[in-house]
C-alpha cells in the first residue's frame, strides 16, 4: 500500500549528519564579499553536532498531503523526529543511530533496517537522496553536484537546485550566532515539502 508523504518526509530527513562541507561553486555572483560571507557561514554551520527544531511541516504530492508539528533532535549518537498531525492524527516517531533507523506508527507498527535509506528502499521501493534533508534544513548544500546556487547579500542561501529538487530557503534567524532559515520549501514536480520552523537550538562542537 502507497504510504502517505508524513512518512516519505520522515525518512528524508532522519539521518545522521555527516562531518562534511559542500564544495560547489556559486553560479550567480562574482561578489567576493558575499561569497566569503557564504564559505564562512557554510564552516560554522557544518560544525553543528548538536541541534533541534520545532516548527509546522506540510507535505503533498498530485494525491496526497497533510500538515502537523514536527520536533526533530539532532546529537552526535544520532537523530529523532516526533510528528502529530491535525486532531493527533498520523502520529509517528522515528529514530536513528549508527547501524539501525527504526519507525514506529501511530498504530504501534514499527519497521526497522540498518540505515533510513533501507528503511525507504524497503517500506517506499523508491531511489532518494536521503541525506540531504539534514543539510538543507539548515541552509546548506548537501554534499556533491548542485545544478544552480543562489545566495542573498548576506552571504545564505536563498535558491538551491539539487538531486531533482528546487528548494527556497525563507528568512533566517540568529541562533547562538549562527544564521539558520525559518522556511524551507522543496519541489520536485508535483511532490512539495514545506516547512516553517518555530523554534531552533544550536550547540556546536568547540572541539
Amino acid at each position: 500500500m502507497r504510504q502517505t508523504w508524513f512518512l516519505i518526509t520522515c525518512l528524508l530527513a532522519a539521518v545522521l549528519l555527516l562531518p562534511a562541507c559542500s564544495t560547489v561553486q556559486t553560479t550567480d555572483s562574482g561578489d567576493p564579499v558575499i561569497l566569503e560571507q557564504y564559505e564562512t557561514r557554510v564552516e560554522a554551520v557544518s560544525k553543528l553536532d548538536t541541534w533541534a527544531l520545532r516548527g509546522r511541516l506540510a507535505v503533498s504530492d498530485e494525491n496526497d498531503g497533510g500538515s502537523g508539528t514536527l520536533h526533530w533532535q539532532q546529537n552526535p549518537g544520532g537523530s529523532r523526529m516526533d510528528f502529530h498531525g491535525a486532531m493527533g492524527r498520523g502520529a509517528w516517531r522515528l529514530v536513528a543511530e549508527p547501524g539501525q533507523a527504526e519507525l514506529e506508527l501511530a498504530d504501534g507498527k514499527r519497521y526497522t533496517a540498518e540505515t533510513v535509506g533501507e528503511l525507504i528502499r524497503g517500506q517506499l521501493g523508491w531511489e532518494i537522496p536521503v541525506e540531504n534533508l539534514s543539510w538543507w534544513v539548515r541552509g546548506l548544500e548537501a554534499p556533491g553536484p548542485a545544478d544552480q546556487r543562489t545566495l542573498a547579500k548576506d552571504g545564505t542561501l536563498s535558491l538551491l537546485s539539487q538531486s531533482g529538487w528546487d528548494i527556497e530557503f525563507g528568512r533566517y534567524r540568529d541562533v547562538q550566532g549562527l544564521s539558520l532559515p525559518l522556511k524551507l520549501t522543496a519541489r520536485q514536480g508535483d511532490k512539495l515539502v514545506k516547512l516553517a520552523i518555530r523554534d531552533w537550538e544550536a550547540n556546536g562542537d568547540d572541539d
